[in-house]
């Protein structure tokens, strides 16, 4: 893979929230959200004020938590494939609350 992962997320998120759909999306949404990678990764998002920020690394009590491998994140990012299609194959599995699961096409 050629491009370091977090910096395909953290580029993707940033045109994301360009779009007027992703902004009324997370207009008063706050969440956290733990993502594992199958090789044992982990990555953070922070949704807040309207932004979201992603880091390296784990977070103490995320209100949803995402499970992928790598190729199935990079496709996610790159929208070569949609959640609910990844979520449905069962690449992508996510706990957290029903309308937080409906928010993930817009940041995926």
């Amino acid at each position: 893979m050629t491009q370091d992962l977090l910096e395909l997320m953290r580029e993707k998120i940033a045109t994301g929230l360009e779009r007027e759909k992703t902004k009324e999306a997370l207009e008063g949404w706050e969440r956290k959200a733990l993502l594992t990678l199958k090789d044992g990764r982990q990555y953070h998002f922070l949704v807040a004020n309207n932004t979201i920020q992603v880091n390296e690394g784990a977070l103490d009590n995320p209100d949803m938590r995402i499970e992928a491998s790598e190729e199935t994140i990079r496709k996610l990012f790159l929208e070569e494939m949609g959640a609910t299609a990844a979520i449905l194959k069962r690449k992508l599995k996510v706990k957290g609350s029903t309308s937080d699961l409906m928010k993930l096409k817009y940041i995926f």
